[in-house]
């Protein structure tokens, strides 16, 4: 730590990630088949093992998930007309995208929140909108997050910009996120390196967690 102008600052990362000063955030790697193979299943079982780690240090972990339906009552219209952007044209579509899916509304099964674990729904991107989440924070003083989740240019994005704009240190763990929009994944991370958030590897933040 260094002191600068009667404030202790964190110097290194292993500093940042202290588990007496960080918490995990995993956010919205929801039930759904999308998980089962491919490179999002690698991510999905990177996001398990840095899950397990956390936990073994005693990094308290909230796990968010989506808060649908019923219908289309939850949502305003203006994000209808950022889904009919997104090509979601019909009220069909956005029944299909917005309306509950009980199998789907949960954290993923194979992430296995335990009980002393925080799972919290949301109904917006920004995981600080609502579900009391800064609360639990100041109750935890925790004031460093580290983001893991989906998608990297949406709700880890806007939990990465809320975060900052309420001081807290953030770091993202590249290789535990994804997005759908693969230019939107890229551009992301760099825009996170670019507002100088620390960018790191999850194997650099076990690492760091199994010798603290």
């Amino acid at each position: 730590m260094q002191n600068i102008d009667g404030k202790n600052v964190c110097e290194s990362l292993a500093e940042v990630v202290d588990p007496c000063r960080a918490a995990l955030v995993v956010v919205d790697i929801e039930n759904s088949s999308m998980w089962d193979s491919g490179p999002d299943n690698v991510i999905l079982k990177k996001v398990k093992s840095l899950t397990d780690s956390a936990r073994a240090a005693g990094v308290p972990i909230f796990f968010f998930y989506n808060q649908r339906g019923p219908g289309l009552r939850h949502i305003s219209a203006a994000y209808i007309r950022v889904l009919m952007n997104l090509g979601h044209d019909t009220v069909e579509q956005l029944h299909e995208v917005c309306g509950s899916k009980d199998d789907e509304v949960a954290v993923h099964s194979h992430l296995d929140p335990q009980p002393e674990d925080f799972v919290l729904p949301k109904r917006r991107g920004d995981a600080f909108q609502d579900a009391g989440f800064e609360l639990l924070l100041r109750t935890l003083q925790r004031e460093a997050l580290v983001l893991v989740g989906c998608s990297t240019d949406w709700c880890l994005e806007a939990t990465a910009w809320a975060a900052t704009n309420k001081d807290y240190y953030v770091v993202v763990a590249e290789d535990c996120t994804r997005s759908p929009r693969p230019d939107g994944h890229e551009a992301a991370l760099i825009q996170f390196r670019a507002i100088g958030l620390d960018v790191v590897n999850s194997q650099e933040l076990t690492e760091l967690w199994q010798h603290l």
